[in-house]
């Protein structure tokens, strides 16, 4: 990485978190230890200030790198990125998030920990977060209004429920996708009055005890998005990756049954950009596919699980995470371009901001800063395992949860600019209504909403989960 590596910091930022009150974190999910000098880094890691990082390159090492600002914009149709919720949802969020202590507006018990990003969409009773939790249930909660706080939807779906749903169209229009760990996707039709159904199921892979521990028990299981493309075809990872259409029929399953009797499992979210599929897998593999055929295009070795969800820059490049705690910057012909070395895994999805900076959250406890061309802006510690993924506003300020129990907002800088002790882990992301109300779901089965003291957040005014 570059020279000029600054941190705010491994060591410093204990400091910061002390004097903003909290240094008496709850210590049941520790750090991890931090470093004393080189040989105590793994790989060719050198100790800088207590974090193990990639030693210094020069420019020359690097590849140019597109001015976020300056490079060409994608255009319609091949040129289009879509990212979890369907068409338009890419990169940064087009919120803007409060930037002083915000206050809690609603808190609602669904029962089990809520894992997956609230997913915000216009249903019939106005802007609803839909989530489900680990018991198997699935729920719209009303965001802002009258009704704020009131469950609109309330479905059971049987499995445990990682993923965070896709949603399309709006009010009585509006359909969601969903998968759960009985090796299923759901099709939802919310109505009012809480007269929910389910559309239709799709019960995807050839796997048996579907619940029994180990990597085959989870092989199947609906995990890795969906995402909506942008005719509404839907992509999702399993048991490999999956295209349906949006009444559920499989156009291709990857990989296909001539290519691996027993493909595995696929956590990670797909992204979709210039016509191709890109993710991760249990394989090992960074794996490209034809969005059009399912055919593989390319597969970059990780040899560790791929389980975080990738970005792509302006310039097209993927940005993606590994359990072999690396970040990995992947050119769009599958090569190599850089990597970076955090400490532990990093299963979350990574965030990018609207000037190119990428974000990731690691286990390690530390939220990381990089510039599109791998040099390391910042590193913030928490006092927790993160496995929530850092949400990026327009304003470039970044949110975020840890296992320390708290929901954080962080500038662009790299200054904790609040930080709201929740009580539980944090292991769900950040929604951000286009009022600014922040939305998230914690380990004890709650789903909370924040918001900047003094404002209404008033019902949103335009769709959030149009079709294309």
């Amino acid at each position: 990485m570059t020279g000029d590596v600054r941190i705010a910091g491994a060591v410093r930022g204990w400091w910061l978190l002390g004097a903003l009150g909290l240094s008496g974190c709850p210590a049941s999910h520790p750090p991890s230890a931090g470093c004393g000098k080189d040989s105590d880094c793994k790989t060719d890691r050198i100790c800088v200030e207590g974090v193990c990082l990639a030693p210094a390159r020069t420019r020359a090492d690097a590849d140019p790198i597109a001015d976020p600002a300056t490079a060409p914009k994608p255009s319609a149709g091949q040129g289009e990125r879509w990212f979890r919720n369907g068409p338009g949802h890419a990169g940064a969020s087009d919120a803007l998030g409060p930037t002083t202590p915000p206050e809690p507006r609603w808190v609602v018990d669904l029962g089990a920990v809520v894992f997956g990003t609230p997913t915000l969409a216009v249903g019939p009773e106005g802007l609803t977060a839909y989530v489900g939790t680990h018991a198997g249930r699935f729920v719209g909660v009303v965001v802002e209004g009258e009704r704020a706080g009131s469950v609109g939807l309330d479905i059971d779906l049987g499995g445990r429920i990682w993923a965070t749903a896709a949603a399309r169209g709006e009010g009585d229009d509006l359909r969601l996708y969903v998968g759960n760990d009985d090796d299923t996707l759901f099709a939802i039709a919310p109505a009012a009055k809480g007269e929910a159904r389910i559309a239709w199921r799709k019960r995807l892979g050839n796997c048996e005890d579907t619940r029994s521990p180990g990597p085959e028990g989870a092989r199947c299981d609906v995990d890795g998005g969906p995402t909506i493309g942008p005719d509404g075809d839907l992509f999702v990872g399993a048991d490999g990756v999956y295209r349906l259409s949006p009444e559920g029929e499989i156009r291709w399953h990857w990989p296909s049954a001539e290519q691996e009797e027993r493909p595995k499992h696929v956590f990670s979210t797909p992204v979709l950009s210039d016509g191709r599929v890109y993710f991760g897998g249990q394989d090992g593999f960074v794996t490209a596919l034809a969005a059009e055929t399912g055919e593989q295009q390319w597969q970059y070795t990780v040899r560790a699980d791929v389980d975080g969800s990738g970005v792509i820059g302006a310039d097209g490049a993927l940005f993606i995470g590994a359990d072999d705690g690396r970040i990995y910057s992947i050119r769009s012909d599958g090569s190599l371009r850089w990597s970076f070395v955090a400490q532990r895994d990093i299963r979350s999805s990574l965030g990018i901001a609207p000037d190119g900076t990428v974000y990731a959250t690691s286990f390690d406890a530390n939220l990381y800063s990089l510039a599109p061309s791998g040099e390391v802006n910042w590193v913030l510690p928490t006092g927790g395992v993160i496995h929530s993924s850092p949400l990026v506003d327009q304003a470039g300020t970044v949110f975020f949860g840890s296992q320390d129990d708290h929901l954080y907002a962080v500038s662009a800088k790299g200054k904790v600019l609040w930080a709201v002790d929740l009580g539980a882990d944090v292991d769900s992301s950040v929604a951000i209504t286009p009022s600014g109300t922040v939305i998230v779901g914690c380990d004890d089965g709650t789903l909370r909403a924040f918001a900047a003291p003094g404002s209404d957040a008033p019902p949103a005014q335009s769709p959030l989960a149009a079709g294309p």
